[in-house]
């Protein structure tokens, strides 16, 4: 830095601090080019103070910040370039699981008497219980950013603060608030405002996925107490579906326990569960205990779900709010709890007047053997049995 002035004369100025540390500064008399030249240098990090506007700091600190205003601005011109490119989805167009999701990540956290901006911060949020696991949370944050539905705050470096990119009622750019209060009316009044899904297998298929998350949830916890790691994956997701189909979750989590707790005796559990070692064996020992117990005919015990295993807010709002489920859901078979549900959910995704065909329909009332619709376009009002 020296090389770029004559330094003609320098002493120090005791009277004036460096902004940056704080240390006292020298006041120097310059040339460059044989142009006088006069600014304050720090004795300790070099920062300048120039009286003439032309001349650049070029010390350690304000070569950062414009790197740092760089990139920013670099971003920005890309995410600006990009969004031209996309266009709002609707929210109503999200499917089934993306609706629940939003719903989990919004509810607790917009109010209408507590203040917020209009950002999912989601590195303030990320390690609560929004979903069952956090792998599973990451991968649905994953694809919605992936489908541009959540898009990255311009102004955010490190890509953690989120926007929602859809449309509301054909309106663009709709409040986060406006977004959770369509999203309760879905999810939270017994589908009479609305329904969040195009055909009851879309939920069914929500339904097994949240429980096979949960199972997840439970060997995580269970493996926790001893430093071990175990994830779910394809292979395992794909077996338990196939045991969710006979037996109650709380039955496997039953069958689970006894599993892990052979495979810990025997010390055949890994601390790191690299290429799914953990996972595959705890799937091999269930599928031979599985069999075993099917040639036996054993009685598989049920499991009650653990108090101390934090509930997720997406198994909350699905399982309890919008399905109507107790905690029977873990003690009966997850058909046995479907066949209860399916004709109401399956009436729904298909109602429209039978006079006009219209889907705008109000629910005047609703039990759990039949229904009454009332038109907004005709007016006429139908009843109909629902089992």
């Amino acid at each position: 830095m020296s090389t770029l002035y004559s330094v003609l004369h320098k002493q120090l100025d005791e009277s004036t601090p460096c902004p940056l540390c704080r240390a006292s500064m020298w006041w120097v008399e310059a040339e460059q080019h044989e142009q006088p030249v006069e600014f304050h240098e720090c004795s300790f990090c070099e920062h300048r103070l120039f009286k003439q506007q032309q001349h650049t700091c070029h010390c350690e600190s304000c070569g950062k910040s414009r790197k740092k205003i760089l990139k920013e601005t670099r971003l920005q011109e890309q995410r600006k370039y990009k969004n031209k490119q996309t266009t709002e989805i609707g929210l109503d167009q999200l499917n089934f699981l993306q609706k629940l999701f939003l719903l989990s990540l919004l509810d607790d956290r917009i109010q209408e008497n507590v203040p917020h901006d209009e950002y999912i911060h989601w590195d303030l949020i990320k390690y609560q219980p929004i979903t069952p696991n956090y792998f599973f949370q990451s991968s649905l944050l994953k694809q919605l950013v992936k489908d541009q539905v959540l898009v990255c705050s311009e102004f955010s470096d490190e890509a953690q603060s989120y926007y929602i990119n859809v449309r509301l009622d054909g309106y663009s750019e709709p409040s986060l608030f406006s977004i959770t209060q369509q999203l309760r009316y879905w999810f939270l009044n017994n589908l009479s405002l609305g329904i969040p899904f195009k055909s009851s297998d879309e939920v069914k298929e929500a339904l097994y996925l949240v429980l096979y998350q949960e199972i997840v949830c439970f060997m995580q916890h269970y493996c926790r107490t001893w430093g071990i790691q175990i994830s779910g994956n394809k292979g395992f997701a794909t077996f338990c579906y196939r045991l969710m189909d006979s037996l109650a979750v709380g039955q496997i989590y039953y069958m689970i326990q006894n599993a892990l707790e052979y495979l810990h005796k025997h010390k055949a559990l890994q601390p790191r569960n690299e290429n799914f070692i953990n996972t595959n064996l705890l799937k091999k020992t269930l599928q031979q205990y599985r069999e075993r117990g099917l040639q036996e005919k054993w009685e598989t015990c049920t499991l009650p779900r653990p108090s101390n295993i934090p509930f997720s807010k997406m198994s909350y709002i699905l399982l309890f709010k919008f399905l109507g489920y107790d905690d029977q859901i873990f003690i009966q078979p997850v058909w046995k709890a479907w066949k209860k549900i399916a004709p109401r959910l399956e009436f729904y995704s298909t109602k429209r007047c039978m006079y006009c065909g219209s889907h705008e329909l109000d629910v005047d009332y609703d039990t759990a053997e039949y229904v009454s619709l009332f038109c907004r376009q005709c007016k006429h009002q139908d009843h109909y049995f629902i089992r």
